[in-house]
């Protein structure tokens, strides 16, 4: 039996903020197969419920009111393809097969900026 999509989004939550805290090493390796990158459309802040934090601009943009202050699992999604898998938009990101860079082991979390 498939579970309902809004229970998917809710255990995908839970996963994304399990990984961050205790995974970091999966979701570092992870960050490496990481490709494309933020259209700001803002939909993965809607999983589940609205972000209080983010602001709908006028121009269709998405921004993290907290952006610098952000919480890890906000910071790393989408952390895997089943992140993708438990949202329902097209997301402009997408995971290689190989890495596209070594990560540096002193830092286990990468950190994605957009423009």
């Amino acid at each position: 039996m498939k579970m309902p999509f809004r229970a998917r989004q809710a255990v995908g939550k839970v996963r994304r903020l399990f990984l961050v805290h205790f995974r970091k090493s999966y979701v570092a390796e992870q960050a490496t197969l990481l490709a494309g990158e933020c259209n700001r459309c803002g939909n993965c802040c809607e999983i589940l419920f609205k972000c209080p934090f983010l602001v709908k601009q006028d121009d269709g943009f998405s921004v993290c009111s907290i952006y610098e202050n952000r919480p890890l699992q906000c910071n790393a999604f989408p952390i895997d393809e089943r992140c993708l898998a438990d949202v329902n938009f097209d997301c402009t990101f997408s995971f290689e097969k190989e890495p596209a860079f070594v990560p540096d082991p002193s830092n286990p979390l990468l950190r994605i900026e957009s423009d």
